[in-house]
């Protein structure tokens, strides 16, 4: 069975697609769907299909951009093109790209039955003339390791030891799991740190045929997949000596020199030695997991198979560690802030926080110093510190990593520190958001606030606006409303206590701005709290 990756931007067209022809019928299985050519790019070195189907015109990247950068991945891999414009353009270029087909919208479905026989038969012929190399065995090795159904995973498996002659089935065979991964900072100075993302791209040009070439000098029999972005796995056989981890790690520093451009690190996962390939999906996921670890450890390694450890599925505690950090960063401690979170993410680390509390809780942190520190974050700054800090993370692959970005954002923030202490009008703005803090719940205006820093309500309006971002009364504001959501979450509070305890006489006036900035009613937030 062939495999069929589909791409178009029209929801209902690529549903159509996917529903309604009868993909099983002729040999075709659908791997995945996208939107539009990023998209699409993304999943194809991990889904690797045998045909593309594509709309012409897209946004972001239309088809005939991703048909050239698809082949450029996989020469093999065979597109069909579709679009509702006749237009000679499009049809030379995608000629030019070496389409399989060419087909106008609405489809014809007997037209795109026809046109897909003919590709298969293409690709039948393409996989006869490559059967004396790797490229079979490595479709099905991809296909066995996915496939959750026992009864066809056993079918791929038999097709596959037919083919894989280098391979002896009386022998013990290994599985490795291999991730190129950037250092959680990178610069030769603090001054010089950044967080690295994960990266977005794939390896470099031609890196899993050079691990390929590199794996085959070293190991007697292996076949290399190129299973995600910057994640290849590996299955081997070799002699006793092959089973030691010093002889990875000598193979994952050479990797690193013919992979990666730049700095990185290689993190390599290994099961334990496996004998009869009906066991190769239970090496892949061995692997796999072993090197999920990772994510407790400081650097790339390699990492063997053994009593697993279990993980702590609980809230980190954060309390304590903001008010250290808020200390440290007020009267501009650098090193005392460092130790506080080395301290913090040390603890996370030993105690095996499980990835999405370990992202939740460094999120609380800095939405913490963020909340403190707002009247900090102005200008440039502001945009800096305000990251969408889950989309960040969740990019990150190991504690190490999240412990550098709440680094570098606590060294902005003692930067800010810094600046303000020099800055004279700072102060004024740090006194009006205590004064906030301590009298949102009366009926207190700019005139009040101007008399309290002796300053005109004119010249502390410039004042708090230039140094937060923001004017008095949406601050004020802001704070009454975030003191109103905890009191929600409060069932014994009625709604009209809870608008009086933050400065609100008129019970209907508060409804109407806690709706405005929180896009719903009072009683609707607590629904959904509860």
């Amino acid at each position: 069975m062939y495999t069929v990756l589909l791409v178009d931007d029209e929801a209902i067209e690529l549903e159509m697609m996917e529903q309604y022809v009868p993909w099983e019928q002729i040999g075709i299985q659908v791997v995945g769907t996208a939107r539009n050519g990023k998209e699409a790019l993304s999943k194809l070195t991990e889904l690797k299909p045998d045909i593309i189907v594509t709309d012409v015109r897209m946004p972001i990247m239309d088809g005939l951009e991703f048909g050239r950068r698809a082949k450029q991945i996989d020469k093999s891999v065979k597109i069909i093109y579709l679009s509702g414009h006749n237009e000679f353009q499009y049809i030379k270029s995608a000629l030019n790209i070496e389409a399989a087909g060419y087909l106008l919208k609405p489809i014809d479905m007997e037209e795109l039955l026809v046109l897909l026989e003919k590709v298969k038969k293409k690709c039948e012929e393409e996989q006869l003339a490559s059967e004396g190399g790797g490229w079979r065995l490595e479709k099905l090795l991809l296909r066995i390791v996915r496939e959750p159904m026992e009864e066809r995973r056993l079918e791929w498996i038999r097709q596959w030891e037919k083919s894989a002659s280098g391979f002896s089935a009386h022998q013990s065979f290994g599985a490795a799991y291999m991730t190129f991964e950037p250092p959680a900072l990178r610069g030769k100075t603090a001054e010089e740190d950044k967080v690295l993302p994960a990266p977005s791209g794939a390896l470099v040009a031609d890196a899993a045929e050079a691990a390929r070439d590199l794996l085959r000098q070293r190991l007697d029999a292996a076949i290399v997949l190129e299973t995600g972005i910057n994640t290849l796995f590996v299955l081997f056989q070799g002699k006793p000596q092959q089973w030691d981890p010093a002889y990875w790690e000598l193979l994952r520093e050479e990797l690193l020199t013919v992979t990666v451009e730049g700095e990185a690190f290689v993190t390599i996962g290994l099961s334990g030695p496996h004998k009869g390939f009906h066991l190769l999906k239970e090496a892949f996921e061995q692997s796999q997991r072993c090197n999920d670890e990772k994510l407790y450890r400081q650097a790339g390694s390699v990492i063997m198979p053994g009593s697993p450890e279990a993980v702590k599925q609980t809230d980190m505690p954060v309390e304590q560690t903001v008010a250290a950090l808020i200390a440290a960063i007020q009267s501009t401690d650098a090193e005392r802030a460092g130790q506080t979170l080395n301290d913090w993410f040390a603890v996370m680390r030993q105690e095996r926080v499980e990835r999405n509390f370990a992202v939740r809780a460094v999120i609380q942190l800095l939405t913490a110093l963020e909340q403190h520190f707002t009247s900090l974050m102005a200008g440039p700054l502001r945009e800096q510190l305000l990251a969408d800090h889950w989309k960040e993370l969740s990019l990150l692959p190991t504690i190490a990593h999240y412990h550098a970005y709440a680094q570098c954002f606590c060294t902005e923030l003692l930067k800010a520190a810094g600046a303000r202490d020099a800055d004279r009008y700072q102060s004024v703005a740090g006194q009006i958001t205590k004064l906030i803090a301590e009298r949102y719940h009366l009926p207190i205006t700019v005139e009040d606030i101007a008399k309290e820093v002796y300053l005109s309500p004119n010249y502390v309006r410039t004042i708090f606006k230039e140094k937060t971002g923001e004017t008095i009364l949406d601050y004020l504001t802001r704070v009454r409303m975030n003191h109103a959501s905890e009191l929600l979450k409060n069932r014994s509070l009625k709604v009209r206590e809870i608008a009086h305890q933050v400065g609100y006489e008129n019970v209907s006036y508060f409804c109407s701005v806690f709706q405005k900035h929180k896009g719903s009613t009072p009683n609707e937030y607590r629904k959904m709290q509860l």
